[in-house]
């Protein structure tokens, strides 16, 4: 028998189970929006600047007008990255179209602003980046499976962040274990990237299940913690309202990603203080 106070629980519970369907339901909506069209010379940049010592990279390519197609790579332009006290050439690689690599290595450093000037077809394209002070951060924990074989990812970071928005770059590679070592290299390695935003939102809490990957005891772990200033934080976050995000029970509807380049063109031009660290998987359960 249920008393009086049990009773207004239960109709209590009933109504949010009620009203959570609805919104369930509300929210399946089919969706045949194109991708915008770009027409004549616009690019796409995709840019980050780190404060590790290496030759830096910009990669170039034209927009694309269908979901999962390859973007084309442009090639013959002439990129400059430049501070107040120095410029940098970058020279396109020959086996790898549309990526331009720094002529010299260097480190960019935190607290300074970088200029990224792109010349292609006779249209110049422009941004500017600030560097943003690496903060250290606790390395990422994993677990063992129940077979007691394999290891996955159980936490990296927490998702918001509203002082210190960052990126983590996850790097596995197994294929040095006893094996794995004559498997091709798409199967002993996995790069997974991780976001910890200024904001929450409710797409990214009930975002599509990602794929879970497997690794076994002695893989090697690369770590990297990128520091990203408001408005590259706010660039990620649109981009993953877009894309990762999408396909869950909260869709957003679509809208244009922002962009700090010139001359309508896309992308992001970004500065970005890294610390990295590595460690080797153990049967201690979290890395160390």
């Amino acid at each position: 028998m249920i008393t009086l106070p049990e009773h207004k629980k239960f109709v209590r519970h009933a109504l949010l189970i009620a009203l959570l369907t609805v919104i369930l339901i509300g929210c399946e909506k089919r969706n045949d929006a194109e991708l915008p069209s770009y027409e004549g010379n616009s690019i796409v940049v995709d840019a980050i600047l780190t404060s590790a010592p290496k030759q830096q990279l910009v990669r170039i390519f034209k927009p694309v007008s269908q979901p999962n197609e390859t973007p084309a790579a442009v090639s013959g332009a002439n990129v400059l990255v430049s501070t107040p006290l120095s410029v940098y050439t970058f020279t396109e690689d020959l086996h790898q179209p549309g990526y331009y690599y720094s002529s010299e290595a260097f480190a960019g450093t935190p607290g300074a602003s970088y200029s990224l000037l792109v010349n292609y077809a006779e249209q110049i394209y422009t941004a500017k980046a600030e560097m943003k002070p690496a903060g250290d951060f606790e390395l990422l924990h994993y677990t063992r499976q129940a077979d007691g074989t394999l290891y996955q990812i159980q936490w990296v970071a927490n998702p918001y962040s509203a002082c210190s928005p960052s990126m983590y770059e996850i790097l596995l590679d197994w294929s040095q274990v006893a094996g794995y070592t004559s498997l091709a290299y798409e199967q002993t390695h996995a790069r997974l990237s991780y976001y910890a935003l200024p904001t929450l939102d409710v797409s990214q809490l009930f975002a599509p299940a990602a794929e879970k990957i497997l690794f076994p005891e002695g893989t090697r772990i690369t770590e990297n913690r990128y520091a990203l200033t408001e408005n590259h934080a706010a660039f990620i976050r649109a981009m993953l309202l877009e894309t990762t995000w999408q396909g869950g029970y909260f869709n957003t509807a679509s809208a244009n990603i922002p962009t700090n380049m010139s001359n309508n063109a896309l992308g992001y031009f970004a500065a970005c203080g890294i610390i990295t660290k590595t460690t080797e998987v153990t049967d201690s359960g979290t890395a160390h």
